[in-house]
């Protein structure tokens, strides 16, 4: 029986461990980005499961490294 294996890139969500070894950051780091309005639910990231809204994140990594590229560019020019 043969598996298909699909990379992290060609999946649009995915999980917080999956995000964090794609994009090389910790998950302190998303966390703060989130709590800080960087990045936004629906856009970057979203909940699953039926939880009542305490499931765990899903994230859009296109959307994620698109917007911190862009946001690290901005806050470190001086």
């Amino acid at each position: 029986m043969e598996t298909q294996v699909t990379t992290t890139r060609q999946r649009v969500w995915v999980t917080t461990a999956d995000a964090c070894a794609a994009l090389g950051m910790s998950r302190e780091t998303l966390r703060q980005l989130r709590l800080r309005g960087v990045l936004t639910p629906g856009k970057h990231y979203r909940r699953w499961g039926c939880t009542q809204g305490r499931g765990p994140l899903q994230w859009h990594l296109e959307n994620v490294e698109s917007t911190i590229t862009g946001w690290s560019r901005r806050h470190l020019q001086h």
